[in-house]
């Protein structure tokens, strides 16, 4: 069924969220009115719960139920690290189904009661477990442990000499992106998430690898040029950028002319950017799931200009690796599930429409 039969269920999920929280809330303590909640949790209480809404409003809108199911087991392994029993976020979702089968219509609420049933099935039944970031059949193994156990004791100068040494012993720049950089990131948003490591840490991390990113660049040489140009680009709102920076310096090392315009940007300056400098593909990134209707209208956006008709659009990033067809549903070209095969799906993509 198209979402266009969800639109006033999507709408009312989106624009009475503030007042669905309220309700949920109320529902919660009438339910439970010896229970005691400190200012701290009940605003965590409600954060959680409009983030709740809002999946079920992306998940109808993306006809995408494993985009709900990846955010509840998600939801489900951070809440649990944090000592919140699954019990605990089965009964919200009980309480939530109560509220939105009185403010929802009938047919819109038939779907979100679906939704909810099954994650409260995925949550009570299901062990949730992360996936590895680091794989120890891996190469570079142990260099990526090396360069983590750097990053996690805040010894700058020695991941950055780490990165740089094996640069000047002849590492392929590939294999330091794909085999240390990326998978060490990788798990070291799987420590946050497991809440054994702070956002403080988390953030330092990801700034040293940036830090040893721009290091390589001196190192970096094009191979034969294939004439090609690219635009690397996180939608509005999308902070999340290294990941996409790697792949764009992938691309570069591979014969792409190549412009990373980075994160948070806004669609217009997108457009101006692929029109003046004659792009061949734009490659968009998407981490966070709540920002997939974003990448949506940006897509859109490009298609209706008269001057990017020829231009192909990958997406990549969480979401596309977590459901392998929402690349089709919001009207991408392709995506790629690991960065190594970015270059040649784009390759493909663009030669086969010259």
């Amino acid at each position: 069924m198209s979402s266009k039969h969800y639109a006033k269920t999507i709408d009312t999920l989106t624009n009475r969220q503030g007042e669905l929280v309220e309700l949920s809330i109320l529902r919660a303590t009438q339910k439970d009115p010896l229970r005691q909640y400190t200012p701290y949790q009940m605003q965590k209480i409600r954060q959680d719960t409009a983030y709740n809404l809002q999946y079920l409003a992306e998940s109808l809108l993306l006809e995408s139920d494993d985009l709900w199911e990846n955010y509840v087991r998600w939801l489900s392994f951070l809440l649990q690290s944090l000592g919140i029993s699954k019990q605990s976020l089965a009964r919200h979702f009980d309480h939530l189904g109560e509220v939105l089968a009185e403010e929802l219509d009938s047919e819109g609420y038939t779907r979100v009661r679906t939704l909810l049933h099954h994650g409260k099935k995925l949550v009570l039944q299901e062990e949730i477990t992360q996936n590895p970031g680091l794989d120890p059949a891996a190469p570079l193994y142990e260099q990526a442990q090396i360069y983590k156990n750097f990053l996690l004791t805040a010894q700058k100068d020695k991941a950055l000499a780490h990165i740089r040494d094996l640069a000047e012993a002849g590492t392929d720049i590939r294999k330091l992106y794909l085999n240390i950089l990326q998978p060490v990131q990788r798990e070291i948003g799987n420590l946050w998430h497991a809440n054994k490591i702070s956002v403080a840490q988390e953030h330092y991390s990801t700034g040293l690898t940036q830090l040893a990113i721009a290091q390589l660049y001196p190192r970096m040489f094009s191979a034969e040029s294939k004439h090609h140009r690219m635009i690397g680009t996180c939608v509005s709102g999308e902070l999340h950028e290294i990941g996409l920076r790697m792949i764009t310096d992938i691309m570069e090392l591979d014969g792409w002319d190549t412009r990373y315009l980075g994160a948070n940007m806004p669609p217009e300056s997108i457009l101006e950017s692929a029109i003046e400098h004659k792009i061949d593909l734009i490659a968009i990134s998407v981490t966070f799931p709540l920002n997939l209707h974003k990448a949506e209208d940006l897509i859109s956006a490009i298609r209706n200009e008269n001057q990017l008709k020829h231009v192909k659009i990958m997406v990549g990033g969480y979401p596309f690796i977590n459901d392998p067809g929402l690349w089709m549903k919001i009207g991408a070209d392709s995506t790629a599930a690991d960065a190594s095969l970015v270059s040649r799906i784009a390759t493909s993509l663009v030669e086969k429409s010259a």
